[in-house]
């Protein structure tokens, strides 16, 4: 077996298991969301978001990344990881204290006096973040993605129970707040269990890590001012309940970014360090993963915001009504932004942090100025529509500058991903005419249910068809489609030995004397 398949071959492994967690960890995340948006008013989301905006800026300008350090090194000793362990335990002591120093500053430039003492507790919470095992890091390294899965689960299911029955309990947005800070306090320890690293204090290596995170830092600012930029804007122009409808649409709308796209990109960044010095390798795993990710994602993206009054109303209730323009925006910037991102570990694996940097600084300076304005033109739908525009724009960049990296262009990307975005275009064109000839939709529950299955199984169906029928009519080629049908064909057959393997087990005993064949040799 080739270097580049066994490689393949373990980052489609930890792939799926990472899939699978999330998927898990999803499924947990929606039971809370469709319990918390009944208990809970629009409002208290926008205010637990803007204190985590204000939280997360302050944690993405220090963020070091020394995971990526790691698993990027062909070799780690003990001394490594100890001083990784070090410098993340200063650095989130720091950030914990600057939050807890500045939370009635930070209060009064947001303008709600409320935040301060979400704050405080969002500072503890991030102090303890700190203590996590180094260990972790160490799993992601040897392609342990069941225990890190096993650990995010873990964390979700925790934060989940303790939210929902402090939600009970309190009725208010400290619930969000308190039930994160109990699920740290109880994941500290889970995670020594799952890594055992009995962590030393040391700083034998803080020059190589900080040289490697330094223009890390960098991008983490263009990180934070544009991930956190909506919420900024929406809170300071437009109020805190537009920053609650913002969030629970995005996460309502990514989850097939969130849920497939991410997850991913952990064993393919793991996956790029195997192959690094083979240039031609690393660029097939680039396409490869790129058309696959498409494959996956464009479909379902484009499926939420077609059905994204269906979703509304079955997912959020009454008092969330209106949000289904803001559901279909996200899912759409969701998707071309996630798209973008994709090509990210490509400049982190080959060391070109600092035109990652800057490349990102000049995105983030357009994008900026076009959402204010946007907001004070349009509202919410106004900053999320000049989200998706830069966003189609940031992804023609990101994509010509890693193929100036690794030796393609556009046009060899596009080759790879047409025929997903022509089958959703087709998709969308069916679900659009099958919802004028249904009837019109009512308030019932039943008929919104009914009008999201239909159309839900309508497009994917018409999605399935038209893709097969492209890739057949283009001959057939190796690329996403092929892999996916040879995974498809590979999960039956095991299931069918599976089956085979529970039919022979439960056969009817045989009458006494009668010979068996193989008898007295032992099996598996």
């Amino acid at each position: 077996m080739s270097t580049t398949r066994s490689v393949g071959t373990l980052v489609a492994a930890g792939a799926m298991v990472m899939v699978l967690g999330r998927v898990a960890m999803r499924s947990v995340s929606v039971v809370s969301t469709l319990l918390l948006v009944r208990l809970l008013q629009p409002a208290d989301f926008g205010l637990v978001a803007l204190a985590a905006a204000a939280f997360v800026i302050a944690d993405q300008l220090t963020t070091t990344n020394y995971a990526v350090a790691l698993v990027r090194r062909p070799e780690v000793d003990r001394d490594l990881y100890d001083t990784a362990w070090t410098m993340n335990v200063i650095r989130c002591l720091i950030l914990g204290g600057l939050v807890a120093a500045t939370a009635d500053l930070q209060a009064g430039m947001l303008g709600d006096s409320r935040l301060a003492p979400v704050l405080m507790v969002v500072a503890l919470t991030v102090s303890l973040d700190g203590l996590v095992s180094i260990g972790m890091v160490r799993l992601q390294r040897e392609f342990q993605f069941g225990k890190v899965f096993r650990y995010q689960i873990a964390g979700k299911i925790l934060s989940f129970l303790l939210t929902i029955a402090l939600a009970f309990i309190m009725q208010s947005y400290w619930c969000l707040v308190l039930g994160n800070l109990g699920a740290k306090l109880l994941l500290i320890p889970y995670s020594y269990f799952l890594a055992p690293h009995r962590p030393r204090f040391s700083l034998a290596h803080w020059r190589e890590l900080l040289h490697f995170s330094k223009w890390m830092m960098a991008l983490n600012l263009c990180l934070a001012a544009d991930g956190q930029g909506p919420n900024l804007v929406l809170g300071r122009l437009i109020g805190v309940e537009a920053v609650g409808r913002y969030n629970i649409s995005y996460q309502i709308a990514a989850t097939p970014v969130t849920e497939l796209a991410a997850p991913i990109r952990a064993p393919i960044y793991s996956g790029y360090a195997r192959v690094l010095h083979d240039l031609q390798a690393l660029r097939r795993q680039f396409l490869e993963g790129f058309a696959l990710i498409c494959t996956l994602t464009v479909p379902l993206s484009v499926g939420i915001a077609l059905t994204a009054p269906e979703v509304q109303h079955l997912a959020l209730g009454p008092r969330w009504t209106g949000t289904e323009t803001l559901i279909v925006l996200c899912a759409l910037y969701a998707l071309v932004d996630s798209l973008s991102h994709f090509t990210f570990n490509i400049f982190s694996v080959l060391d070109r942090q600092r035109r990652f940097a800057g490349i990102y600084a000049l995105l983030v300076l357009v994008r900026l100025p076009c959402i204010i304005l946007a907001a004070l033109w349009a509202g919410a739908e106004g900053v999320l529509a000049g989200m998706l525009a830069t966003g189609l724009i940031n992804g023609l960049v990101w994509h010509w500058q890693a193929g100036l990296l690794l030796g393609h262009g556009l046009a060899d990307v596009g080759r790879r991903v047409w025929r997903a975005f022509v089958a959703a275009g087709a998709m969308a064109a069916m679900v659009l005419l099958a919802r004028d000839l249904l009837p019109a939709p009512t308030a019932d529950t039943l008929q919104a249910g009914l009008r999201l299955v239909a159309l839900a199984m309508l497009g994917a169906g018409t999605h399935v068809a038209a893709q097969l029928a492209l890739w057949r009519l283009s001959g057939a080629p190796a690329g996403a489609e092929r892999r996916i049908l040879d995974l498809s064909a590979s999960g039956l057959a095991r299931l069918r030995g599976a089956w085979s393997r529970r039919g022979v087990g439960r056969k009817a005993p045989t009458p006494p004397g009668t010979a068996q064949p193989g008898a007295g040799v032992p099996t598996i």
